[in-house]
């Protein structure tokens, strides 16, 4: 399933990783150093499709903000679920990018209303889950989103201790 999510990556990283992946499916977790209004924001591009529903949630562990991607024309799908369990199994906060808003078949409000049928309740319909309708073809949206992600990393104050010792996470490994 495509929701565009490493097409939402290629737009705000300006580059075309998406035409390299095998019939456009992120295949492996990747991470990317972006930067909006002078700061930077790391993102971690797990794989979407079924089949990596393990990286998906070791990629949410590392994570300290998730975004789930909802694509306009499809609305809440069932790899959208696995995400959202990921998501929440982590604890962290997330953030929804409604995405392909460009497209003719685009239908923000169905998109929002199928967010609402499985508990996602966004702001400004009765909860309080950001979120920003985007598209990667044009670019409409991304910098909202930006400032959603540099926002809710404001809210919750990621820190480190400079004189700990150094620890890692192993996302994905091979021989």
């Amino acid at each position: 399933i495509d929701h565009g999510k490493s097409s939402l990556l290629d737009y705000i990283r300006k580059e075309n990783v998406v035409a390299g992946e095998a019939g456009g499916i992120t295949q492996a977790l990747s991470a990317y150093i972006a930067e909006h209004n002078g700061r930077f924001i790391t993102f971690l591009d797990t794989p979407g499709h079924e089949a990596f529903k393990t990286l998906r949630s070791r990629g949410a562990k590392a994570a300290d903000i998730a975004i789930l991607v909802v694509a306009a024309d499809e609305g809440f799908m069932p790899q959208t679920q696995d995400a959202l369990d990921a998501i929440q199994e982590s604890g962290i906060p997330f953030i929804v990018a409604i995405t392909k808003i460009d497209k003719n078949n685009a239908d923000i409000e169905r998109a929002k209303g199928s967010l609402l049928e499985h508990g996602i309740y966004l702001e400004g319909l009765g909860g309080d889950i950001p979120f920003a309708p985007v598209s990667s073809k044009t670019g409409e949206g991304v910098p909202e989103l930006l400032d959603l992600v540099l926002l809710a990393a404001d809210l919750i104050e990621p820190s480190a201790d400079p004189e700990a010792s150094a620890t890692g996470f192993v996302l994905e490994s091979s021989q």
